[in-house]
């Protein structure tokens, strides 16, 4: 946890950067914050968000697959786009979103973006994710927030050129409140210096929801009131749970730990989902709060939820491997199913500290663990027609752990 001086001194420098913009009759695009969703096929799809403090507010995104940074109207495509206002934070915060469509898988794409007053941002690139049987990567955490530490381990992430980044929850920590959009600044401030590939392109974000996106209204309060960043700054359909496919090999499934949305409300989505998933290689859930905790209790009341209602699903659809979060350590678990050892088994990695204070490790008696420390790391992850690895780095960018992970089993 930061010490109070600490982030009072950070607020205070936000704060005044922040006025001084806003006093200046606007922000320029050099002081937003641009970065990558989906809502659709990572194949063929991207959305743009741009966030927004002042009069001059991005109204078009021109784009095409060849770059025009020294002419921006020679783009052959524009789109315009839509935006919402995060509620109750001062001075006004647009979040701005642009959907391109009809894109080209494993295409490299550029674009910039205009202003209400005409004026272009830099120019930017991303690429869609290839349908072609390459290999698949990505990095996947939980628990960033904005420690010295977290810029450390998006530094070594980034150098991995990872495809897209999956995170499990508790991104800035910023709690839903909105007096705490600074920490939000400094997240994507991070996130903008350090995820971008070796050529260049921008690497999009999968983002589940934590129990720090969610502030105490409570649940008579609509969900955009109550996790008002999570649900205002990631354009992914408007729900907190939901899937994304990667061709040929891969269902990621992003599930909520009744954040706002009860475990229980999503099962029979779940079982539609795997269903509909079973003839992909890899299925792979992520979630916050584990089922198999490496520090909180084992008898937790969400976690035993989850094992009561999901547990059978991951079983039943013989599930490779599911990343965990919430308890600030790192774990590998045996393969199991339904609690006990067995062969070609469910493994669980976890157990998210993408950033934050590492915990103690607990519950060893239990029997679960196949390695455990208390350690900041992320999880790299490679996907092929043969095998799944997933390799733990840590703060250093030393890889310290790994394992390999068949395919599923898929009867024909």
């Amino acid at each position: 946890m930061l010490f109070s001086i600490t982030k009072t001194k950070i607020m205070l420098v936000f704060l005044l950067l922040t006025l001084s913009i806003y006093l200046l009759g606007g922000c320029s695009l050099h002081s937003t914050h641009v970065y990558l969703t989906w809502q659709g096929d990572p194949h063929t799809t991207m959305i743009i968000n741009v966030q927004s403090l002042g009069k001059d507010n991005p109204e078009e995104v021109l784009y095409g697959d060849k770059s025009c940074a020294n002419n921006p109207i020679s783009y052959p495509h524009r789109i315009k786009g839509t935006y919402k206002t995060i509620p109750e934070v001062i001075p006004q915060r647009n979040v701005h979103t642009f959907e391109l469509t009809n894109l080209t898988p494993g295409g490299l794409y550029f674009f910039t973006i205009k202003t209400s007053k005409g004026k272009y941002s830099q120019e930017y690139k991303f690429r869609t994710i290839p349908n072609d049987g390459s290999v698949l990567h990505f990095i996947v955490g939980g628990d960033v927030g904005i420690l010295p530490s977290a810029p450390r381990l998006l530094h070594y992430a980034g150098k991995l050129n990872p495809q897209f980044v999956v995170i499990g929850g508790d991104l800035a920590y910023a709690n839903g409140a909105p007096k705490n959009d600074w920490m939000w600044d400094i997240w994507f401030n991070n996130w903008e210096k350090h995820m971008k590939t070796s050529e260049g392109c921008l690497i999009p974000i999968i983002a589940g929801i934590g129990n720090h996106e969610v502030n105490k209204k409570g649940p008579s309060c609509p969900p955009e009131e109550r996790s008002p960043f999570y649900l205002g700054y990631f354009a992914q359909g408007g729900k907190t749970f939901f899937s994304r496919i990667f061709e040929p090999y891969l269902s990621l499934i992003i599930l909520d730990s009744s954040h706002i949305i009860p475990v229980s409300e999503q099962t029979d989505w779940l079982k539609s989902t795997f269903e509909s998933s079973k003839n992909y290689p890899y299925i792979i859930p992520v979630y916050h709060v584990p089922l198999y905790p490496s520090h909180r209790s084992f008898e937790g009341g969400v976690s035993v939820e989850e094992r009561n209602l999901w547990l059978p699903l991951f079983d039943e659809y013989k599930v490779n491997v599911c990343f965990e979060n919430h308890d600030h350590t790192f774990k590998r678990t045996k393969p199991l199913r339904n609690g006990q050892i067995v062969e070609n088994g469910t493994v669980y990695l976890g157990d998210g500290c993408f950033g934050v204070n590492p915990r103690t490790i607990e519950n060893v008696s239990l029997g679960y663990f196949e390695k455990m420390e208390s350690k900041r790391h992320f999880w790299y992850v490679e996907i092929d027609a043969n095998e799944l690895k997933a390799q733990a780095i840590d703060e250093d960018g030393n890889l310290f752990d790994e394992v390999s992970i068949s395919p599923r089993k898929i009867e024909k």
